[in-house]
């Protein structure tokens, strides 16, 4: 199946509260408050404020400033930077370039990364772009490919542009360059670091030890998705100068797509789909060495998103290739999981909710399944699964998997949510 949309990158200081500017929100983690909603659907469900015509794919969108922005696709022949009013879903601007081909899965990839002066965007054929706000024109442009030797993934380039500081970095995958810092307004290079082999993963900024560490997942050769699991390695860069920390060897996935989550200042957790599982990491450090412990393991592991921290819990959908299948679906499911590896409880074949997108809104899952869709609304509790809402938004009916695994963006009370023919957005 495919790696799409895992980006995971950067907390932007001139963001305000309710901005949604790349993947999994402000901090990285999937939450952002929600107050004021008491999410009663029994009189046809949410408001649907708007809605428009997107091209195929799984790129989801960025807020920022009141605008929303969506790097949509031609399939076959171009990259488009759609930017919308939140309000009324009007197109304001956009720009495209050239990009031929078909990738597997043809369609969008990623999440634009949005400041106030620049949005950064990261195509399916490895095209990295910076976008003017002001000119509405490109600013700067690099083709990872060409320049830097990259090694197109099997379903293509999925990880999103990370901003730190003054740096915008992203992952070309070549055999002597893994991942590179630019000068995120000039585009100068600042810094490379040495091929890593492969991913689908975004690098994660975690502070761990109180240091700011810059973690990429990969693996050796190129992971054809086969349900088993490889040996993998989490690499720790140093973000200002790309200097090599710590890197870690494991047994996890042959296809690295969600990104490490942090728990604390001790403890990250990574997981993989594919069969490779979930594992929970402590890393300890003594002057200036780091150690790694593998705390736990378990066999069921997130293939596409971002496991979500909840008061001690995280919550993950733990559906891959091989109980995708109706007959398998009940070893599925939504997974409640305490921090020593306890499966508190989990959905199994109902809800099984696909490979959809799941997000942390003012203490309520909000989940889109992704056969079909749907929303679900669930309180994220250890007594077992507790849907307090639903509401059919695509109007599908049917139970064939309509791969709907993009990610949701929420601001200001506006939740956008796509399919592959419209992106909609509902008025919480």
């Amino acid at each position: 199946m495919i790696g799409v949309l895992f980006t995971v990158g950067l907390s932007l200081s001139s963001v305000s509260s309710v901005d949604w500017p790349q993947f999994q929100g402000p901090d990285r983690n999937g939450k952002v408050d929600l107050s004021g909603v008491d999410f009663d659907w029994s009189e046809g469900g949410p408001e649907i404020s708007w809605k428009v015509d997107v091209g195929k794919g799984y790129g989801g969108a960025a807020v920022q400033g009141g605008e929303v922005f969506l790097l949509d696709r031609i399939v076959g022949e171009r990259d488009i930077l759609r930017v919308m009013d939140l309000a009324t879903g009007e197109e304001k601007w956009s720009v495209d370039y050239e990009a031929p081909g078909r990738l597997n899965f043809p369609g969008s990839r990623t999440v634009p990364t949005v400041t106030k002066k620049y949005v950064y965007t990261m195509g399916g054929f490895g095209r990295l772009h910076c976008f003017s706000r002001k000119t509405q024109d490109v600013a700067w442009s690099v083709n990872l490919e060409e320049v830097y030797g990259g090694q197109m993934p099997t379903f293509g380039w999925s990880a999103a542009p990370v901003i730190v500081d003054d740096l915008v970095i992203v992952t070309p995958l070549g055999e002597d360059v893994g991942i590179v810092a630019f000068d995120r307004m000039t585009g100068d290079e600042v810094w490379i670091a040495e091929g890593l082999g492969y991913s689908h993963s975004t690098p994660a900024l975690l502070t761990l030890h109180g240091r700011r560490q810059l973690l990429f997942m990969s693996t050796v050769g190129v992971g054809m998705g086969q349900d088993q699991a490889t040996p993998t390695t989490i690499s720790s860069f140093d973000p200002a100068d790309g200097s090599l920390i710590w890197r870690h060897d494991t047994m996890l996935t042959g296809l690295p797509i969600p990104a490490p989550v942090q728990i604390d200042d001790e403890r990250f957790f990574v997981t993989g789909g594919y069969r490779g599982g979930s594992t929970m990491m402590h890393i300890a450090k003594e002057g200036s060495e780091y150690s790694l412990e593998e705390v736990f393991h378990i066999d069921r592991g997130a293939q596409i998103h971002l496991p979500l921290l909840h008061e001690e819990h995280l919550y993950l959908i733990v559906n891959e290739n091989w109980n995708n299948s109706r007959a398998r679906q009940s070893e599925g499911g939504l997974l409640c999981l305490s921090l020593d590896g306890e499966e508190v409880w989990r959905t199994g074949a109902d809800p099984f909710l696909g490979r959809g997108n799941s997000i942390l809104a003012g203490g309520y899952l909000l989940i889109q399944d992704g056969h079909n869709g749907v929303l679900r609304v669930v309180e994220p509790t250890t007594a077992g699964f507790e849907l307090i809402a639903e509401a059919n938004l695509f109007e599908i009916d049917d139970r064939s998997d309509h791969e709907m695994w993009a990610t949701m963006a929420l601001s200001d009370g506006r939740l956008l949510i796509r399919s592959h023919e419209q992106m909609l957005c509902v008025k919480l």
